[in-house]
């Protein structure tokens, strides 16, 4: 990959007015801590969540028990509309990764807000770009997938550095097995990114864009 474009991470909030915006976040807002189960896999969709601050991970566990971590979402996001399009049953656990603020907005008002505001096109825009995103994360070597899940957490974060996260999360993330992971984070170096059991810190993030070929422009 050598586009710029390619690491373009959509959001609700890059694709609706302020006005739309600001309806959503008009709506009861709660904090939640880190490692917080937001949505849970399997339960009927009853609101969805707009996320106003924080970091979130969407993760699947299939019917063999394995899981599988789909994706990172940072705020301007909504989460758990799919399951008020597709027969109201979740499709994933969404879990906090720091302390999140969002607001809870109820699924009849959420239908509501989408046919007032004419949200229909933006929703499909976002649909396509987050299965872009997750089909996009499995090309290429090990190091350059892994460097393309960092570059898209800064990106979703709003430009934070230092994550909760382990090496089995990457591992579930990109494909491959936490060694796997191991020594593509070795093979990036500590000028990339640096990791300990529970946290990784990027520290270059030009440096994983030159990785991926990619131009200068933070």
């Amino acid at each position: 990959m050598s586009e710029d474009r390619a690491f373009s991470v959509r959001s609700l909030r890059d694709l609706v007015s302020n006005e739309a915006w600001a309806g959503l976040t008009r709506y009861p807002s709660w904090c939640y801590p880190s490692a917080t189960t937001l949505l849970r896999q399997g339960t009927r969709g009853t609101h969805v969540l707009v996320l106003i601050s924080g970091m979130v991970k969407v993760v699947r566990t299939d019917r063999d028990g394995r899981q599988r971590l789909l994706a990172f979402r940072g705020p301007g996001e909504i989460l758990g509309e799919m399951a008020l399009q597709h027969g109201g049953e979740r499709l994933a656990d969404v879990r906090t990764m720091s302390t999140c603020k969002a607001s809870v907005v109820p699924a009849e008002d959420f239908r509501r807000f989408v046919c007032d505001h004419q949200l229909a096109d933006p929703l499909a825009v976002l649909a396509s770009s987050r299965l872009l995103e997750q089909t996009e994360i499995f090309d290429g070597a090990v190091h350059e997938r892994l460097a393309k899940a960092l570059l898209r957490l800064v990106e979703v974060s709003g430009g934070e550095r230092s994550f909760s996260l382990t090496r089995e999360d990457l591992a579930q993330h990109i494909g491959v097995s936490r060694d796997t992971v191991s020594k593509a984070l070795t093979q990036l170096g500590p000028g990339q990114v640096e990791f300990a059991r529970n946290r990784i810190q990027v520290t270059g993030v030009e440096a994983l864009r030159r990785t991926l070929g990619l131009s200068s422009g933070e």
